[in-house]
């Protein structure tokens, strides 16, 4: 693969890359939408991820070529929201101060856009990585982490936790990462020789930002500030107990009291998955997932009648330990635990495109100049 990047680039700019670097999408196991709330996560990180290869250039113009998205050009040190791809890489740049030189930047990925996979992610640790290396910039990894959290959340305007990015950087193979977004603290939990990951494409697309995903986080929102009207020293929804929610109940609408449900008992779930996970009791793992999905569907209200009759079509399946909607909802992917060596008896049962992995190791340099 770095052969092809380098190839690809030097056709497209008729010069060789300084630096080539990657960085993977991940899938959520459990914890959706208690990323920004404070709250656990546990995903791994995918094979499937986004390649940057760049080099520096004397005319103070950034030009940058995706296979996916075409050209974007603008002026060294120039921050303006074009509402495109373009816009991550700015963001990314702006929030690493990097310095105001041209720049010239391939780009390949095999995550699909829109998927809940964390494309936008995989794009901005890639690129990110890329500048720090190419300009020896003294940054760390958790830097490089709130760097691209931020060129996402302040500069693209997708209002998301840090949890995509950790996971990119900070991945580790054959492992799932149980993350708690307030501290950041993780430990690293063994995935079950037994299982892979599927994960199925229900073939609806939606865009982060201009989806009800801002809505969803507005309601959480409102249901901490009803919380805080009793409860003042609660920072997050993630610090609420069931008990502490029904006594604020009078004082929030009907809709943020149901987001804030399914923060505080999809804490839970991670736990207890996680739990599972470590004693390699696969029927309560089975059971947690099943209730994930319930929540997401009837709760947060992020998934569609269709994305529900798919998942529950999948979670019958005997070879399948565990099935629900993953990423923000409202289409993109479902995550599936399968037994390993099923991967073709999951394809002939259900009729939609499938990407298959392991749990994978996080952003890498894979090539630079000496």
């Amino acid at each position: 693969m770095i052969e092809e990047i380098r190839e690809g680039f030097s056709a497209t700019f008729g010069t060789e890359p300084e630096v080539i670097s990657f960085a993977p999408g991940r899938v959520n196991i459990i914890g959706e939408h208690t990323d920004y709330n404070g709250g656990l996560v546990l995903p791994a990180a995918i094979r499937y991820g986004t390649y940057v290869a760049v080099s520096r250039a004397a005319d103070g113009k950034i030009e940058v070529y995706s296979e996916n998205a075409g050209w974007e050009r603008w002026d060294a040190g120039v921050f303006e929201r074009r509402g495109n791809f373009g816009d991550y890489l700015r963001g990314v740049l702006k929030f690493m101060e990097a310095p105001a030189e041209g720049l010239r930047a391939y780009i390949k990925s095999s995550l699909p856009v829109g998927s809940g996979l964390s494309s936008s992610a995989a794009l901005e640790v890639s690129f990110a990585l890329a500048i720090q290396k190419i300009f020896s910039l003294d940054i760390s990894g958790i830097e490089i982490v709130r760097v691209c959290h931020r060129a996402e959340s302040e500069f693209v305007g997708v209002r998301c936790g840090i949890m995509d990015q950790f996971v990119s950087f900070f991945a580790k193979k054959e492992h799932l990462i149980l993350l708690d977004t307030q501290s950041l603290h993780h430990e690293y939990i063994p995935f079950p020789s037994s299982l892979t990951l599927a994960m199925v494409d229900t073939g609806i697309r939606r865009s982060l930002s201009s989806s009800r995903y801002n809505q969803r986080r507005e309601e959480c929102r409102r249901a901490l500030e009803a919380v805080k009207k009793l409860f003042p020293d609660v920072e997050n929804l993630s610090q609420v107990n069931e008990e502490m929610l029904l006594s604020t109940r009078p004082l929030m609408d009907e809709a943020s009291f149901k987001r804030a449900m399914h923060v505080i008992s999809e804490n839970q779930r991670v736990s207890l998955l996680a739990d599972f996970l470590r004693a390699g009791d696969l029927c309560m793992v089975e059971k947690i997932m099943k209730l994930a999905h319930q929540s997401l569907s009837e709760d947060f209200e992020v998934s569609l009648p269709d994305i529900d009759d798919l998942v529950e079509k999948i979670s019958s399946l005997p070879f399948v330990y565990g099935a629900r909607l993953t990423g923000a909802g409202f289409g993109g992917f479902l995550i599936v635990l399968l037994l390993k060596g099923r991967e073709k008896e999951l394809q002939r049962s259900i009729n939609q495109p499938l990407l298959f992995s392991r749990p994978w190791s996080g952003a890498e340099l894979l090539y630079s100049v000496p």
